[in-house]
């Protein structure tokens, strides 16, 4: 479904189905900071077409920064791709049609480390590299690795290909205990904006399991009377992960979407890292950050990536106790 000024079942990022974006966290993001140069010893010989490269990475940069759809596409190869750290593909052609511009504050920015750019045949190149990717209001930078695929069309290098990795953020298993002041009855209270105005009643219930193994997240979503949409149902278990070591989500909407993500602290918030499947088989990733007082209030915040569409939706509203509900 697509958007539209009333809530759709797509938009449902209010019903925890962590649909944010349609690109990874850190797809552009190699491109928006400054690549130091470290390439290798044949760069002498290749001189220029290291520096074209180069101007390439620095033009993208600022088409991303202004948010110009038409320089953002033209920097990409008509068959180019990325696969994010969470494994969603997306087509060149569908990046730029998620080029826009960009008012929000809250979007995910990248610190590079050290790159490495090797010409492996006349028309193609390789770039490896970290980046730390940080969060707005955060304290702890998020590791991981890309490596880009350039490719030379005429006398123009074009972005081929992207791959990108996360790397585990440390944690135990008894972090999970952390997350019990999530128990109990909400309400979600919505910024006093028009978009947020439309979005409908949504209550969440929260408790443990019997063996205190994952937390159990059961969520409704109703809808404006006049929107046309239904009801949504969301059920969510957050549990320590073994396979992984980490701490992970799944989620399971009615309207047929589910999702998984990893979540981890940072001082009193908790991120929540994930993808979703949505009914028509589309991929979507997002950053959920959850800021607690340690009673009954939760800052709720949606963390947009370079090349997210400005939607419409809200991208930050408060989690309230209910009245006569616990605190803990």
């Amino acid at each position: 479904m697509k958007c539209s000024g009333d809530i759709s079942i797509r938009q449902i990022v209010w019903a925890e189905r962590l649909a944010v974006s349609t690109a990874g966290a850190c797809l552009a993001l190699l491109l928006t900071a400054p690549l130091p140069a470290q390439d290798t010893a044949r760069a002498t010989s290749d001189s220029a077409d290291v520096a074209a490269i180069r101007g390439a990475a620095a033009a993208y940069r600022e088409a991303l920064a202004r948010g110009d759809a038409p320089a953002i596409r033209g920097a990409w190869a008509a068959d180019g791709d990325v696969i994010d750290g969470f494994g969603n593909v997306m087509l060149a052609g569908e990046l730029a049609a998620v080029g826009g511009e960009r008012t929000h504050a809250d979007r995910l920015a990248a610190s590079a480390g050290e790159t490495r750019l090797r010409l492996i045949a006349p028309n193609v190149a390789v770039e490896d590299g970290v980046l730390d990717v940080i969060l707005p209001g955060m304290t702890m930078p998020l590791p991981g690795s890309f490596t880009a695929m350039w490719v030379r069309q005429g006398d123009t290098w074009k972005l081929a290909g992207v791959r990108e990795a996360e790397w585990p953020v440390v944690a135990d298993a008894s972090s999970l205990e952390d997350l019990d002041w999530m128990v109990g009855d909400w309400v979600l209270v919505p910024e006093d904006d028009p978009e947020s105005k439309q979005t409908g009643l949504m209550e969440m219930t929260v408790h443990w399991d019997k063996g205190r193994t994952f937390l159990v997240r059961e969520v409704r979503l109703t809808p404006p009377e006049d929107s046309g949409e239904s009801v949504v149902e969301l059920q969510q278990r957050i549990g320590w992960d073994p396979l992984v070591g980490r701490i992970r989500s799944w989620s399971f909407s009615t309207d047929g979407s589910r999702a998984e993500a990893t979540w981890f602290r940072d001082g009193t918030s908790w991120i929540a890292r994930g993808a979703s499947v949505l009914p028509d088989g589309s991929q979507m990733n997002s950053t959920n950050i959850y800021t607690s007082d340690g009673r009954d209030r939760c800052v709720w915040r949606v963390i947009h990536p370079p090349l997210a569409s400005e939607d419409g939706l809200p991208t930050r509203a408060t989690w309230v106790r209910k009245a006569g509900g616990t605190a803990r």
